[in-house]
Order: structure tokens, then C-alpha cells, then sequence
């Protein structure tokens, strides 16, 4: 009967798989899979945690939100505001709540109309720029895809002459 340890190793030519087994991947298998039946806000949590390849020990670390809660989230459970913000902060997301056109009240429609005409914007983009302006979403992101971070800041596109001659 032949030795079973040379099925594992052959110290010529490396090491050897049993015929019936595949040689392992090289890529790392995916930390956290999505969830089937969980409102779009969970799905986002646990698809930014895919798309970053953030394990549940990462994200319990740096959002303090306990592992076991967000995987009960998977099933059992339904995160609470507090925890689902700081888990979505973690992953660099905001959990804003923005009020349509037709709930804002007319006197505050009637002064965004001007603005809105003048950016040439829909009411509901309006409504949106000025959360972001509200929040300070907007000065957290680069302006343009492009654009440079220069000692601290953004550059502006009008400053870079590549970027200027792009629009």
C-alpha cells in the first residue's frame, strides 16, 4: 500500500492535490453576503460592507455597534436609528431624512422656486442641494471626480486648467 502522505506533498515538484479535491483559490472568500428579506436600508449596510470587504469584527470596532446585533439584523431583528447610523457612518454613509417638495411648507417653496429657476433644477433637486448644504454632506465630498485635495482642501475646477477645459 503507497505512503498517504505523498498524495499531500512530493518534495521534487511541490506540493500535491488527491485527484478528487481542486486546487484552493487564490481570492479570499467574501466576509458578508447579502440578506434576503430586509428593508433597502439593511441591504445598503451589509452591501457597503461587501463592496469595502469589511468583516463584522472591523465594523463592531469602529462603529461599536456589537457584531451580534448586526447579524441579527440578518434575521431576526430590526436595527435601531441610532445603531444603523453609526454602523452607515462608519462605511462613510449619512442617514438623512429629506422631506419632499409637496411637505415643505409654501412659504419655503416659494422662496426656493427663485433659486431653483435660476440653477435650472427641478423643486426636488433643490430640496436635496440644500440638505446637503444643511448637513455639510456637500464639503465632505470633492466637488468634481477630479478635483485635487491641495493642503487641507479641495481645489476648485476653475483654479486647474485641465479640469476648466473639461466642462
Amino acid at each position: 500500500m503507497p505512503d498517504p502522505s505523498n498524495y499531500l506533498h512530493d518534495p521534487v515538484r511541490g506540493p500535491l492535490y488527491r485527484p478528487t479535491r481542486p486546487a484552493r483559490p487564490n481570492r479570499k472568500k467574501r466576509t458578508v453576503t447579502m440578506p434576503e428579506r430586509v428593508g433597502p436600508h439593511v441591504k445598503l449596510v451589509f452591501a457597503e460592507m461587501a463592496r469595502l470587504r469589511f468583516t463584522y469584527d472591523e465594523v463592531e470596532e469602529g462603529s461599536g455597534v456589537r457584531r451580534a446585533s448586526m447579524k441579527a439584523w440578518r434575521k431576526k431583528n430590526r436595527p435601531g436609528l441610532e445603531s444603523l447610523e453609526a454602523v452607515l457612518g462608519f462605511l462613510g454613509w449619512d442617514f438623512i431624512a429629506v422631506p419632499r417638495a409637496k411637505a415643505l411648507p409654501e412659504e419655503v417653496v416659494a422662496e426656493l422656486k427663485p433659486i431653483a429657476d435660476k440653477l435650472s433644477l427641478t423643486m426636488p433637486q433643490t430640496v436635496a442641494a440644500l440638505i446637503e448644504i444643511v448637513t455639510g454632506i456637500h464639503d465632505r465630498f470633492p466637488a468634481h471626480p477630479r478635483a485635487e485635495i491641495v493642503e487641507g482642501g479641495v481645489a476648485q475646477a476653475a483654479e486647474q486648467p485641465a479640469l476648466r477645459n473639461m466642462h
